[in-house]
């Protein structure tokens, strides 16, 4: 049985015993001495211990029991026969030598009478036992805790002494801890606050005062500040405290303090890490304070009792998206996606395929675009993908192919009939290039747009050649330019045709000095057929870059200055090999 149902079905039987157990109470004489308790006497529960030795566990109990009956009248304080607990113990189900969790504990308490709960562990060590301690009483539907001092001893009955004085000494605290609930009643609240310091100056470590304090200036709407020292403080005392570690986190949320609400709301989370409702609000609060990589373990521990759960699987998709693993996102995406087909909208396909891409796995982005393309054969965005990625992968072809279903899907769409130019020029067709750029144009798409997008590659284009020095690299570029230029002229591009022209010259020159100084007719000959081209060039250059001046007045003068010269040397290279 599940820990949840355990509990469930122990309140159940302990509930139904209740009344039971209160006939066997007027039944037995109390073992104390002072006569039977009083109506408003507190009763406290001593259970087995939890131990790795079940009889020490007992003992441990027993010894804690007697100790306490000894010196302490029915009157003051009723401590709950053994006799008592075992009838009820046994009537719900359990052994009776049973160490119960704290929720079966208060159960048990309730159906008994008992007020005040005592939870132990108790240990074999080299030189005796070492036990821990606290008390346990119930306020409204919370549970608050009181830990005691840990106690190593020689044996059971020794540490029961040491506990007994623990104890006695901790609940000096509880009569003003109940006058201050009390007064929170009433909404005293700086009445409270006072009762709450004589509960710790009567028990400096009380946890119950702390409590009462910590409600108080909540009621009273402290600043951050306050509440934080006193839900430190409480922690101090009581680091199981989940009522200390929620005001923490609500107190930072305030003061904007995001490290220490992920470093509270953990804590939250390592206490009670079985309650899948905390657990996903603790989620939530991490996410959305920067830190979905700590919220993944807990995500997957929610997912270990329900691994088909789809919308936790698409709250670990999301975090594993933001949390930048993006693997492991498109693993869970494809997951969820077989468990709940509604997940896949043309949102979730654009999440998957930026994961895909940002994992640098071309494949994938494939993959997923041509699902999405033939999911949503009207949208444009997939076609467009699977032809940039198409593109990226040498498959020029296809690339064009796709872009142009992207135009056809859109047609005013000028990033479809980019793709479209860029895929034609990566084929070497020019006049494809020109003849999409006029369709795009034709379909409404500004030419300006057009042009401005084209200049996006030539100025690509540029940079490698300015990068590599290349004549290679410069004629490439050169030759995207001219091909914007014709579409969509402006002064950019033909600044870009000038220098690049410009550069094409300077370097065939640079050549034609060498075979100049050869005494050979054929490298005299080579000589006239170079110059002729660097002419050319030469001559774009002289065209392009008054326009393109406006782009860098500097450079373009410059370059107009050096291209006088250089054609100078053209002259004189015709006429020194009569070159026609």
């Amino acid at each position: 049985m599940k820990s949840t149902q355990r509990h469930a079905a122990a309140a159940a039987g302990f509930f139904a015993l209740s009344l039971a157990g209160t006939a066997v109470l007027a039944q037995q004489q109390p073992a104390q001495r002072g006569g039977p308790p009083k109506e408003d006497t507190p009763y406290i529960l001593v259970s087995t211990f939890h131990s790795n030795d079940r009889q020490l566990g007992v003992d441990m109990a027993d010894e804690l029991r007697k100790r306490l009956q000894s010196e302490h009248a029915a009157r003051e304080l009723y401590v709950i026969p053994a006799n008592n607990i075992k009838t009820t113990l046994e009537a719900s189900g359990y052994r009776p030598d049973s160490a119960l969790n704290s929720s079966d504990l208060m159960e048990l308490a309730k159906s008994l009478r008992g007020e005040q709960v005592i939870d132990g562990t108790a240990n074999k060590t080299g030189n005796g036992i070492h036990v821990e301690t606290r008390l346990l009483m119930k306020s409204g539907s919370q549970t608050l805790s009181q830990p005691l001092p840990a106690v190593d001893a020689k044996d059971a009955g020794d540490a029961a002494k040491t506990i007994e004085r623990n104890l006695t000494a901790a609940t000096k605290a509880l009569p003003s801890y109940k006058k201050c609930l009390q007064d929170l009643r009433a909404q005293k609240n700086d009445d409270a606050l006072a009762d709450a310091q004589q509960g710790l100056a009567a028990y400096s470590n009380s946890s119950f005062a702390r409590v009462c304090q910590l409600n108080a200036l909540a009621n009273k709407k402290a600043s951050a500040d306050e509440i934080i020292n006193a839900a430190t403080a409480l922690r101090a005392v009581d680091p199981t405290s989940m009522m200390a570690l929620a005001n923490l986190a609500e107190a930072y949320k305030t003061k904007g303090d995001t490290n220490k609400v992920i470093e509270t709301n953990l804590a939250i989370y390592r206490l009670d890490p079985s309650n899948s409702a905390l657990a996903g609000s603790i989620v939530n609060d991490l996410a959305n304070s920067g830190a979905p990589d700590k919220a993944l373990p807990i995500v997957d521990s929610l997912l270990k009792d329900n691994p088909a759960d789809p919308q936790m699987l698409q709250t670990k998709w999301k975090l594993q998206l933001r949390a930048g693993q993006f693997k492991n996102a498109i693993a869970t995406g494809e997951q969820l996606a077989k468990i709940d087909t509604a997940i896949v909208t043309a949102d979730f396909y654009t999440r998957m395929i930026g994961a895909a891409q940002s994992d640098s796995n071309p494949a994938k982005v494939q993959e997923l675009a041509a699902k999405a393309s033939q999911k949503f054969p009207k949208d444009a965005t997939y076609p467009m993908l699977l032809a940039q990625a198409s593109r990226k992968a040498g498959q020029s072809q296809q690339a064009l192919q796709y872009a142009e279903k992207a135009t056809e899907i859109d047609p005013k769409n000028a990033n479809a009939w980019l793709l479209a130019i860029f895929a034609a020029n990566d084929l070497k067709q020019p006049d494809t290039s020109m003849a999409l750029a006029q369709r795009a144009i034709a379909a409404g798409v500004d030419k300006n747009q057009i042009g401005s997008l084209l200049l996006q590659n030539v100025n690509a284009s540029f940079q490698k050649a300015q990068a590599s020095k290349t004549r290679e690299d410069y004629e490439a570029a050169l030759k995207d330019a001219e091909t914007v230029d014709a579409i969509a002229g402006s002064p950019q591009t033909k600044f870009f045709i000038g220098v690049e022209s410009y550069s094409i010259a300077a370097d065939i020159l640079t050549n034609v000095q060498t075979l100049a100084k050869s005494s050979k007719k054929d490298d005299h000959a080579q000589a006239c057929v170079q110059a002729k081209q660097a002419e050319d060039y030469l001559a774009k250059t002289s065209m392009a870059m008054p326009a393109g001046g406006s782009v860098d007045a500097k450079t373009a003068s410059q370059i107009l200055g050096a291209v006088s010269q250089y054609s100078d040397y053209v002259g004189q290279i015709k006429k020194a090999f009569n070159c026609k």
